[in-house]
């Protein structure tokens, strides 16, 4: 009996090759990921830089809203709309918090210890 002729024997074979290149594929995925993550890692924590954080978002109705984002110490007014995002206005982060705090208004009860 000729063992190309058993169609069984063939099967496993061409399954055991499929499951084979399958987990390698997978391995060199799972390895890639992992330098790619590590590389980020060091690329932003050599930078320096936090990431950019939302410090307010008003919606206008529908799909667009205005966002105020702090990144690198620098404020950014963005319009965020279906059709993209663009730069309203840009300001340095310490002038928008003096301005926040001397918007505040007093309350007495914050001077009485």
């Amino acid at each position: 009996m000729n063992p190309s002729s058993d169609p069984s024997g063939s099967f496993l074979l061409d399954l055991l090759v499929t499951l084979a290149a399958l987990a390698f594929v997978l391995a060199l995925a799972w390895i890639f990921l992992r330098l790619l993550k590590r590389g980020m890692q060091a690329h932003g924590a050599s930078a320096g830089v936090a990431a950019p954080r939302v410090l307010q978002a008003v919606s206008l109705g529908g799909h667009e809203r205005l966002v105020v984002v702090r990144h690198a110490n620098v404020d950014y007014l963005l319009g965020v709309s279906e059709g993209g995002i663009s730069v309203l206005d840009r300001s340095p982060a310490a002038a928008a918090e003096s301005a926040t705090a001397a918007a505040t208004p007093f309350n007495a009860s914050d001077s009485i210890r």
